[in-house]
């Protein structure tokens, strides 16, 4: 898998991505002084912004900056970021992870109750956001995806410690988790940047294909060594999650191979070790390679929603994005 860097997107969205981020530095305020400083750390230290970044260059491809209403635009960027945002709190809660990005979680510090609540207060602030540019339209679309990312929390909670699920089950489940929010982001920048109906369905389309590749890269990442991802080391496998490469060494692995990470799948109290040998025989197996093709074929989808769009630089940052996706290591 070769590495790439976040790559330097348009100088121009520069700007808009800090005011952004200023946004949401205001809207995660609490009259709690110690909890909010931890709050304020986290939304500051909120990796790439990608989900606003791809709200704002989805408005710069509809190609119509005379309607553009910045600040509207801007509000919507931010209320997805902050219900993104919302959800790795309330994730971490429930994985009990205690490192994201290779810093402490709330979940670390704070009691799950009090985590929780401050997750539930960050998903009102991106409600309260999402209302300020005055669209229904806008809002609805929103309320369905944090819908659908609550429906996919759910149906992986209930597929805990099951090795056994089909490929449709799992891509609705990363759908749910990841590419929803993508598809959402790059609807709403859509909308807001006055795109037609086609190109709005075309820039969805997109988001959905690359947060299906760019999940599925996420899964690969998770077998990593935790030096280099800033998390534990086959964290989905001592949660008993089972992803697209466990899928495939299931189906490609020796019978013995295979019963063994079964069994570490379903067993809660699988040891370190017995963690590590599943982790080693996934990696040193061929289904990891062949789920990063089916990431491949995901990103490359995506960009081909895009083939015929005009030459523009918001569109060359937008496939830029989708190459990084591909190519990240954490």
């Amino acid at each position: 898998m070769n590495t790439l860097e976040m790559p330097k997107l348009q100088t121009s969205l520069d700007d808009e991505v800090e005011e952004v981020s200023k946004m949401l530095v205001e809207a995660a305020s609490l009259n709690y002084p110690m909890l909010s400083g931890i709050l304020q750390a986290i939304i500051q230290a909120g990796g790439k912004r990608l989900r606003p970044r791809m709200a704002l260059l989805a408005a710069g491809v509809a190609g119509h900056p005379e309607a553009i209403d910045h600040l509207k635009l801007k509000q919507v960027a931010a209320a997805v970021e902050m219900l993104h945002t919302a959800t790795l709190v309330h994730d971490d809660t429930i994985d009990e992870a205690l490192l994201r990005r290779g810093s402490a979680t709330l979940n670390s510090m704070l009691s799950g109750g009090t985590v929780i609540l401050v997750g539930d207060y960050l998903f009102a602030q991106s409600a309260i956001l999402i209302t300020r540019p005055g669209n229904p339209h806008v809002v609805q679309i929103f309320a369905e995806c944090l819908a659908t990312i609550c429906d996919g929390e759910l149906t992986q909670i209930f597929s805990t410690r099951h090795w056994k699920q089909s490929r449709e089950e799992y891509n609705k489940r990363i759908y749910s988790k990841t590419a929803a929010l993508f598809a959402t982001a790059c609807e709403l920048g859509a909308i807001m940047g006055g795109a037609d109906e086609e190109l709005v369905g075309r820039l969805r389309r997109f988001g959905h294909l690359l947060g299906m590749g760019f999940q599925i890269v996420d899964d690969i990442i998770d077998f990593q060594p935790s030096e280099i991802t800033g998390k534990a080391t086959g964290g989905d496998l001592r949660q008993g999650i089972v992803t697209l490469p466990t899928m495939l060494f299931f189906e490609m692995a020796e019978p013995q191979d295979a019963d063994f990470v079964k069994k570490v799948v379903g067993n809660k109290a699988a040891s370190d070790a017995d963690i590590q040998k599943a982790v080693e025989l996934i990696r040193n197996s061929k289904a990891f390679e062949a789920a990063y093709t089916e990431a491949h074929d995901f990103i490359q989808r995506a960009k081909d929603c895009l083939a015929d769009e005009a030459e523009s630089e918001s569109l060359h940052s937008l496939l830029k994005i989708a190459d990084y996706a591909l190519g990240r290591e954490k």
